[in-house]
């Protein structure tokens, strides 16, 4: 939803990411004009990423997209277009948290911290790996790395959810369920992870070009959508491609 970004994030993440990383841009909102310019771009000067165009059905539509494209990925992470890599190390790092771990799901908290309630856990990833963990109330999200066993038992966004709001939320909370992420607080990043990224044009794009109306009416559409969802006793939802 923000082509004119896709040069500055693609040159983030293809510096950034150990080689041979798999690389997918999932499009679901730009215009005809848009595409043809992403995909000149990807073939000039990204030849090794891979573009995926689909309709546009909703936030969560798309992420179900690329997690069918990651499935078979030992790690993966969701990356947003407004948030760029700027510093090497970050994908490593999470591999070697969530293999050291029993941690198969991070993502980013900033503007969500909570303190933390184990410090041991904290302790012991600071003497093993160097690296401090920081916790939310909730997760964000422009940053969600995961192991494959989150798409094997979790699955894809459920196609409730229509346009923006709780779709991941809704997920997340079924990786949880899933007992995935081993610790109380069960939102978690890196603090040296999260300083390695630039958050760019959060506030542009996407949703903010939408008219507000709409979008008032599709977060209280997948809010009712989420509250139902919630009685229910279901962890996977099949990666359905719309």
């Amino acid at each position: 939803n923000r082509a004119h970004r896709l040069e500055e994030m693609l040159e983030g993440v293809t510096r950034t990411v150990p080689s041979k990383t798999d690389i997918y841009v999932c499009d679901d909102g730009s215009t005809e004009e848009q595409s043809s310019m992403m995909v000149d771009l990807i073939n000039r000067r990204f030849p090794h990423t891979h573009y995926y165009r689909g309709p546009n059905k909703g936030v969560g539509a798309n992420k179900t997209r690329a997690l069918y494209l990651m499935k078979n990925h030992h790690f993966s992470c969701l990356l947003e277009d407004d948030l760029v890599p700027q510093k090497k190390g970050w994908f490593e790092t999470y591999e070697a948290a969530a293999t050291l771990t029993d941690i198969h799901h991070f993502s980013r908290v900033q503007d969500k911290q909570v303190p933390e309630n184990c410090p041991e856990f904290t302790e012991y990833l600071q003497k093993a790996m160097s690296v401090t963990p920081i916790y939310g109330s909730s997760p964000r999200g422009d940053l969600t790395f995961i192991t494959r066993k989150v798409i094997t038992v979790v699955g894809g966004f459920n196609p409730a959810f229509k346009g923006v709001g709780h779709a991941h939320s809704e997920w997340s909370k079924r990786v949880a369920k899933a007992g995935l992420i081993a610790h109380p607080l069960l939102w978690i990043d890196l603090a040296e992870v999260a300083d390695k990224f630039k958050q760019i044009g959060d506030t542009e794009g996407g949703r903010w070009n939408d008219d507000k109306d709409t979008i008032k009416k599709q977060i209280r559409y997948n809010k009712r959508s989420a509250d139902r969802l919630a009685k229910q006793n279901y962890i996977y939802c099949p990666l359905r491609i719309l």
